[in-house]
């Protein structure tokens, strides 16, 4: 499946939001770096007060996950080797959850991950495939925004020849008519800032790209993203 001009002017502007993504996680590490090394001078000075030691040490281990964080977010922003890899969904889908935990935790959201035995093998771009499971649990994140007992459910299984990924969430869910706009680009229903409206159509020109589906599912409850790949062997 080819890209359409819309989605070549998405991914454009997707890397173009990446290397400016990648220069500023640059000088909030170096910033990071200097907060911690600081720190660490303080807490191993003489005659600290307890209470000072203490909120050093929180200072430092909140500096340490801003640092991991950072490292994922630049990780994730790198530009991707051209050449395809069999990869194994199963530790794609694990990693970009990692990334969000944080963020869902933050939030005061759940997220459980429930993967089928056995390796789910695709071919392709393990940077794309990441960004793509990625915007689908944000786009989760962000129908779940202040609700209370959200959760976000992934699901990873092999269906016929095909591997699937579901990303559900028991948010307000999607009307027809939203559910048909959703993979437009820049066409958002959110409120929220950082609700541009990029997500879902990138990561169906990915899936696109790699010879896979994603299409919104009917759902009782919340909403339902499936994104579905061809198995190949190993």
């Amino acid at each position: 499946m080819e890209l359409s001009f819309d989605d070549h002017v998405t991914l454009n502007r997707l890397a173009t939001a990446a290397r400016l993504m990648s220069g500023a996680t640059h000088e909030v590490n170096n910033a990071l770096q200097v907060i911690s090394g600081t720190v660490e001078l303080l807490m191993a000075s003489p005659d600290v007060p307890e209470a000072v030691l203490q909120a050093l040490e929180r200072i430092h281990a909140q500096s340490a996950r801003a640092a991991a964080a950072m490292a994922g977010v630049t990780a994730l922003s790198r530009p991707p080797s051209d050449e395809p890899k069999t990869l194994d969904m199963r530790e794609v889908v694990a990693k970009a959850t990692a990334l969000r935990r944080y963020a869902i935790g933050r939030a005061g959201l759940s997220v459980s991950l429930d993967s089928a035995p056995g390796p789910l093998l695709v071919k392709g771009n393990a940077a794309q495939l990441l960004q793509a499971v990625v915007n689908l649990i944000e786009n989760a994140e962000q129908a779940l925004s202040g609700q209370p007992a959200g959760r976000i459910q992934l699901t990873t299984a092999l269906d016929g020849t095909t591997v699937r990924v579901l990303v559900a969430d028991n948010g307000p869910g999607l009307s027809s008519d939203v559910a048909e706009r959703a993979f437009d680009p820049f066409v958002t229903t959110r409120p929220r800032p950082d609700s541009v409206g990029l997500g879902l159509p990138v990561a169906r020109a990915i899936a696109g790209a790699h010879g896979g589906t994603l299409v919104a599912e009917p759902s009782a409850q919340g909403a339902t993203f499936a994104l579905r790949l061809p198995q190949v062997s190993a």
